[in-house]
Formats: structure tokens, sequence, C-alpha cells
């Protein structure tokens, strides 16, 4: 009987939390969030300066993104007008950013030149904000020191390799770098980046390698693509923001490192970088290159691969031959492929759509634009060329 009495009581319970009361919840004041990575090698320094969301203000998310408008055009809230400032140790003067307008307008993208001040490794730096309603952030960041040897630029300049995901292993080794905090090793996949921290200089990475920062656990290398590869030192501060995590709902779990606001002013140090072509063992028929001429008139080559073999559906990767930067990744489901043409390595950058009909050594189809469609294009068979 005692059983019988708490679970109806648990359920009117249910009942009744299931009716919502109207609540008025206090307007909260927006907080000053900035994002700024000091980087020895970049021509200028970026200082993004933001007021966090606070449902006062509305925020047009349909825009498309501009590296130059980044804030505004992410949906958020730029801070205009600003007096951002950099001191380098204990310097008391300090150089004033320069904010960036597109179309007359302030962006909240605050940016010092090399000419201004030429960020070094091994020095401390410090950021002051003041807004025009009299808010101010600071913050102090530790470039990580340079490791022997070590001469601007060299580290963006990559180092080509050719890499067999079945065969190969990744070897990365560098020289330590004093004051840095932790290393970060990134690298570019359709489906965004993967990125990991390591206390070693030394680390390998598998051609199995998972994304697990996207649904699903995706390939981390595609047959096909040539993929971006870095390695930089970290202060402490790019650490510990990066290695935190933001509450949904409280808004609360990042380690910032500025004081007046929230955000990141941190600094890191590029010690390497490769760029990986990325290719895989033929096993499967669709495995070759292919060679076809469009309904235009235009020859087309395409190398191809199984990426991810299937049991109902596989996914597909590769490169068009002749196009610089133009790849593909798609789905074969029994003898229909269909394909997406990137102008770029981000699947984000879907140029066309390519459906078509595998039998055999022949594929025949259609291209998709956003503008226009195609006649059939033929693709046939062809032996594999070093890419």
């Amino acid at each position: 009987m005692v059983t019988r009495r708490l679970i109806a009581l648990a359920l009117l319970a249910g009942v009744v939390g299931c009716e919502l009361a109207e609540v008025t919840v206090a307007e909260t004041q927006p907080r000053v969030v900035v994002h700024a990575t000091l980087n020895p090698d970049a021509e200028e320094q970026v200082i993004l300066v933001e007021n966090s969301l606070t449902g006062r203000v509305d925020i047009n998310d349909g825009l498309r993104f501009n590296p130059l408008d980044p804030i505004r055009t992410a949906g958020g809230d730029p801070i205009v007008g600003a007096t951002v400032q950099l001191f380098a140790g204990a310097d008391t003067t300090g150089v004033t950013a320069i904010e960036s307008r597109v179309q007359n307008r302030g962006t909240g993208r605050y940016t010092v030149s090399r000419a201004q001040l030429a960020i070094l490794p091994g020095r401390a730096y410090r950021l002051r904000i003041r807004t025009t309603d009299n808010r101010e952030v600071t913050g102090e960041t530790l470039v990580p020191s340079a490791p022997a040897g070590w001469v601007r630029g060299a580290g963006l300049i990559p180092r080509a390799l050719t890499f067999n995901r079945a065969t190969d292993t990744v070897q990365l080794s560098w020289a330590p770098s004093a004051d840095a905090r932790t290393y970060g090793i990134r690298v570019e996949t359709p489906n965004g980046p993967w990125f990991l921290f390591s206390d070693s200089t030394r680390f390998s990475l598998s051609g199995s390698l998972r994304n697990f920062f996207v649904p699903g656990l995706p390939s981390v290398w595609y047959p096909g693509f040539r993929q971006s590869l870095a390695v930089v030192a970290e202060d402490r501060n790019f650490f510990d923001y990066n290695r935190s995590g933001n509450d949904f709902f409280g808004g609360t779990g990042l380690i910032s490192s500025v004081r007046g606001g929230i955000g990141l002013f941190g600094s890191l140090l590029v010690l390497e970088t490769r760029t990986v072509t990325v290719i895989d063992r033929d096993r499967a028929p669709l495995d070759a290159r292919w060679v076809g001429v469009t309904a235009l008139g235009d020859t087309v080559e395409y190398e191809l691969w199984v990426e991810t073999a299937g049991a109902n559906a596989s996914s597909v990767s590769g490169r068009a031959r002749g196009s610089p930067g133009v790849y593909a990744i798609g789905i074969l489901q029994g003898e229909t492929l269909r394909l997406a043409a990137l102008s770029t390595s981000s699947a984000r950058d879907t140029a066309a759509f390519f459906t078509g009909r595998v039998a055999g050594d022949v594929i025949t189809g259609t291209y998709n634009s956003r503008f226009s469609t195609t006649g059939p294009t033929v693709f046939r068979r062809a032996a594999r060329r070093p890419l």
C-alpha cells in the first residue's frame, strides 16, 4: 500500500510539473568577450571583441560568413569603437589596434600589424581594452620561446608528404620550446579539424585515425585529399581555454585568461607544417582513375577510392586531376554513386553534385550545380597515375 501511494504521488508530481508557470527572468548585462592569440609568424595580430549574447540584441544568423567581419556574420554582437592596446614587456605606451571596417561599419575585429609591433618568441605581452561605455578588460601572455634553429616564417613552409593510410604512419618529432605549456597537433579534414594536445615532442598518427570531434567518428585521412597538418607550441592560456568547455545553459566552465570579461588572450609558436597527400590501397572496383568528357566537351579526371566500406552504403573520396583544390566526397549505394565536388578540401565548400550509375568500367551521370544542370557525362576506368 505504501509503495502504491509513493508511485501515485510521483505520478501526480509529474503531471503537476508539466504545467509551466510564466516566469519573468531579470535582464542580464552583457559581458565583454575577447578572442586573441598572438603568433610571431603572423603579419598582423587579430583581436576579436564582442558582447556576450543576452537576448537584448536581434542577431541576423542568415549572413554569409566574412572573415573580415567574423563576429557579426557568425551571429555575434561586435563591440565597435573600443580602444584596444597591446604592450610589450614593461612598456607603458603600447600600440593601439585598428578596427576593421566593412561597408563603413565597425566589426569588432581589431588588428596590430607587424610594423606597429613585432611579436617575438619568449617575450611577455599585455592586452588592455576599454569600451565606449567604460568597461575594461586586461590580460597577459608569455609567448613560447623559440627552439634552437627557429626562423620566423620557416614553420609555415609546409613539407610535402605522400601518405598511404593503409600501410604508413605519420611520424612527427620537433625540438622543445621553453615556456610552452603543451604542444598542439592539428589536421584539417573535410568534416572539420582534428586536434590533440601532447606533452611529448614525438607523436605518431596512424592511417586508421578517426575524428572524435565529429558525429559518426569519420576518418581523419581521406584518400585523394591534400590535408594540412600543423604542430604548434602553446602557452598556458591557449591550452586552458581550449581544454575547457562551456555549459550551454549556465555559460560556465570556460577557463578564461582575461580580467573584466571572458575569453582568451594567449599565444602560440608554429613549429612545423606539412601538406599530406593521402592515398590508399585499391581494394574496391571503384578504386581507380576515371576519365570522362562532359556535355560541354570538357575532359574531367577523378581519382576515386572507397573511403570506408559499409554493408549497405560506402563512403567515397577522391580528387579531380588537373584542378588544384577540387576534391570529392560521396556515397556509393549499390550501383548508384553520389558525389559532392568541393572547391576546397572542406565539405562546406560544395560547388556541384554528381549523380551517376556505376556499371563495370563505366560511370554515367550528370552534374547539378546551384545554377545549372549538365547533360550526361561518361567516365571510363583508367590506370592510376601518381598524384
